[in-house]
């Protein structure tokens, strides 16, 4: 594998680094794959005055988070999937919940090999656009959707032009069958007014190399 053209930032915070470049005055944040809710705070905390749209598909653990944030006035949980086309998925869910996916496991059961990772169950999920679920662009969006996280970018349309920042899991190798690649993620942001600001939270491959990591985009 190529070394990788982009800054690796190892060790530092995207969340610190995103909120000293939007500043405070951020109205929506919405968080993809938002599993037990630990970005949901981490977002709550840096943006008080923001909605935080959580949008997770797994119906446990979409229940867990409406329950955890019943009371959080700043929270809206949507318990769907983000796509580019409205539909009916089938949901992978693997025995090691984080990483389920609409896209069948390859790559992941390598990477977490210390991992109990065979399939559990599969789910049917209803699949949504953003643009469908908000009127206006968010200023923030965190996207960890084991594969999916093009599509959802897709399903932004016109709003991706409003969007401030964007956070967004990477793969330089295949995970699931069929996901894109990092450098076409990156290519399709660029092309949108994008830059990469840096990858974070980089996971090294067995010779070192870089397989996956969470890269940061601001707007160029």
């Amino acid at each position: 594998m190529e070394k990788i053209p982009w800054t690796l930032r190892t060790g530092l915070d995207p969340f610190e680094r995103m909120a000293r470049i939007t500043g405070p005055d951020v109205a929506c944040v919405v968080d993809g794959g938002a599993n037990k809710g630990r970005t949901v705070d981490r977002f709550l905390a840096l943006y008080p005055h923001a909605l935080v749209r959580a949008y997770e598909p797994l119906p446990r653990l979409a229940r867990k988070l409406a329950k955890r944030f019943a009371d959080t006035p700043g929270v809206l949980v949507r318990p769907v999937a983000l796509g580019s086309s409205p539909a009916v998925l089938t949901l992978n869910v693997l025995e090691s919940a984080t990483c389920s996916s609409l896209l069948d496991p390859t790559g992941i059961l390598e990477k977490h090999a210390d991992k109990p990772m065979g399939l559990a169950q599969t789910v049917d999920v209803d699949v949504v656009r953003l643009d469908a679920e908000l009127a206006d662009a968010p200023d923030v969006v965190k996207l960890d959707l084991q594969g999916f996280e093009l599509e959802a970018l897709k399903g932004l349309g016109e709003l991706i032009g409003g969007v401030k920042a964007v956070l967004c899991e990477v793969s330089f190798t295949s995970m699931y069958r069929g996901q894109p690649l990092g450098p076409e993620v990156i290519a399709w942001m660029e092309a949108r007014g994008f830059r990469v600001d840096g990858l974070y939270a980089p996971w090294p491959g067995k010779d070192g190399e870089t397989v996956a990591a969470d890269a940061l985009f601001m707007r160029a």
